[in-house]
């Protein structure tokens, strides 16, 4: 059930990524019913849209389609003051599946699980729709408050369409805009506007392009002739210092 990420428009073919792209990500309705609507898109699964038979067998032998279904209903509870059943659903959507998604989020239509273990979502997290997450992933507060006594943490808020790769982390009150890329591994701690990709290789990337343009800056200034100093009027320039 997994969804093939072109991003070959805005990679420079280093790990960097290039200016974000211009997006108009597809949207499902809320809940189970987007959910359902995704499946039987004609990107449902890697060979298109499944007929009815294959929907269900995917359902049922896949654990992210129970993730997302558990997920649904202790939402439903939790929403509703039911605190308690919600926590039990939660608990047994980690046992059955290995994803640790909190009742409490906020989650649209079109979620889509390809892998669930290892996923952990926090409480206050907010994801749009038509959104793709991997195994590993976790969304959640960046425990910067630690370091920073007046840092007030949250949770991160998912644009639609959005595509969050293996164990990536995106923590904190930030937000990711629609149609973004996070790369597997990544750790994004800042807002990461529509349509831009973010790799853990793009930092790097950046870092070595600036030491570039300061070696090459060092040595053009070392390359270029020295000007002369100006001598003060009434002494002799060619003459050499008083002894």
């Amino acid at each position: 059930m997994s969804e093939a990420s072109d991003m070959s428009d805005v990679s420079d073919g280093d790990g960097s990524i290039g200016p974000g792209k211009v997006v108009d990500p597809v949207t499902y309705p809320s809940g189970m019913r987007g959910d359902l609507a995704r499946l039987f898109s004609s990107k449902g699964t890697i060979e298109g849209r499944p007929s009815l038979g294959r929907a269900v067998e995917r359902a049922v032998t896949r654990p992210g389609p129970l993730a997302i279904v558990l997920y649904r209903v202790s939402h439903r509870l939790w929403i509703g003051g039911l605190q308690t059943p919600a926590e039990v659903l939660w608990r047994l959507n980690l046992f059955l599946t290995g994803a640790d998604i909190h009742p409490g989020a906020e989650i649209g239509g079109g979620l889509r699980l390809t892998h669930t273990s290892g996923i952990v979502i926090g409480a206050g997290a907010k994801v749009g729709s038509n959104v793709t997450i991997l195994h590993g992933v976790t969304l959640g507060g960046s425990a910067r408050g630690w370091f920073d006594g007046v840092f007030a943490d949250g949770y991160p808020e998912i644009g639609d369409g959005t595509e969050i790769m293996a164990g990536a982390a995106v923590l904190g009150p930030i937000t990711v805009g629609r149609g973004c890329f996070v790369g597997a591994n990544a750790v994004l701690a800042r807002d990461l506007p529509d349509g831009e990709a973010y790799t853990p290789g793009r930092e790097v990337s950046d870092l070595r392009r600036r030491v570039r343009d300061l070696e090459r800056r060092i040595a053009e200034l070392e390359a270029a002739p020295q000007p002369v100093p100006p001598h003060e009027p009434g002494t002799d320039p060619t003459s050499g210092p008083a002894g």
